[in-house]
């Protein structure tokens, strides 16, 4: 979402979203999981995945990151609450910035961040998104504004 608010022309597959790690941010994030009935994700390929009955039976309980580090499926959409994987909320939070998407005020990290981290060696979705990020990287030199802002505000309110 973060290579879209910056003008990548690109389809996000989930919503990241780390977490303030404090106990009481924790129990909301769980009690919004309830609300979106949501589930981990099932991939019987991932070596450390659930299994499907597990995915089933999950519960945020208790609401801890390691209990909710997972990508789920909810009524909305996939969303994905990885805890470190892509950033720890203390790395991510100090270059974030506060932007109104779908009239909600939500903080969104400095779009480096994400650059920073594509994997080496990259995953298939990076290479086939190689180009795109070269360009967001390249505009982000000179031009910082989040560019894809209007159209994303525009297909959140559809």
């Amino acid at each position: 979402m973060v290579m879209a608010v910056y003008g990548a022309q690109v389809t996000p597959n989930d919503l990241d979203v780390v977490a303030a790690p404090e106990p009481s941010n924790l129990r909301r994030v769980a009690a919004l999981l309830e609300d979106l009935n949501a589930v981990p994700a099932h991939f019987p390929d991932w070596a450390d995945g659930l299994g499907l009955q597990q995915c089933r039976d999950w519960r945020p309980e208790p609401p801890t990151q390691q209990q909710l580090d997972h990508l789920f499926v909810t009524r909305l959409g996939m969303l994905d609450l990885p805890p470190t994987l892509t950033g720890t909320y203390a790395q991510l939070r100090p270059g974030a910035s506060r932007l109104e998407l779908a009239g909600v005020q939500v903080w969104v990290c400095d779009p480096d961040e994400v650059l920073r981290r594509i994997p080496d060696p990259p995953r298939a979705k990076d290479l086939l998104r190689a180009e795109t990020y070269s360009a967001v990287r390249e505009r982000l030199r000179t031009d910082r504004r989040p560019h894809g802002l209007g159209y994303l505000n525009r297909r959140l309110t559809e």
